[in-house]
């Protein structure tokens, strides 16, 4: 992927209207509101998760079967799709680059929204049952697949744990999603 590219995903400063040169930083306005506070208000609005979008998958004993996890699931990828091109800069990025991108970060956005959505977590161990009757595994696929449930139960805890609102769930997924692959604190 081009450097290009992601540096203008990220939120640069932005030349205002005023005089060649000018820039917009954080006490800065734009129509009379902080830029940051726009930018916050874009993230927020693309965001799919007003409801939670499992609940009418639920039966009498609030369990879900293999079919409907599967399919929540899905919906939470495609959210995550959906959001990221609905979020500023993003869909300026090149077709290219949004899907590598998106391939990047696919597994930490799912996470965030499993989190957000408040994804019921017993779900993984009959997710995991169903995966081990459909196509048998040998014991030690069958160990690492337990554990990288194991862990997204845990990274999800660990979310729901610090009681993350709304507008900081925008922020970290666009976060994640414009710093992929970026392990270092320099620039690019």
């Amino acid at each position: 992927m081009r450097r290009e590219a992601v540096q203008r995903g990220r939120v640069p400063p932005t030349p205002t209207m005023g005089l060649p040169g000018q820039y917009i930083t954080n006490g800065d306005t734009i129509n009379g509101q902080p830029f940051l506070h726009q930018y916050l208000n874009m993230l927020m609005r693309a965001d799919p998760f007003h409801s939670p979008p499992y609940g009418q998958c639920m039966n009498a004993n609030n369990v879900m079967g293999v079919g409907n996890i599967c399919d929540i699931a899905s919906k939470l990828l495609f959210a995550a799709v959906g959001w990221a091109m609905q979020i500023p800069y993003f869909p300026d990025l090149t077709v290219t680059d949004q899907i590598s991108l998106l391939r990047l970060v696919w597994s930490e956005l799912f996470i965030l929204n499993a989190s957000q959505c408040e994804m019921p977590l017993h779900l993984a161990p009959l997710l995991a049952a169903a995966r081990l009757h459909t196509s048998p595994m040998a014991a030690d696929k069958v160990l690492t697949f337990m554990d990288h449930i194991r862990i997204f139960q845990d990274q999800v805890e660990k979310l729901k744990a610090l009681q993350v609102d709304s507008a900081e769930y925008s922020c970290l997924k666009a976060i994640v999603l414009f710093t992929s692959g970026k392990l270092s604190p320099e620039p690019v």
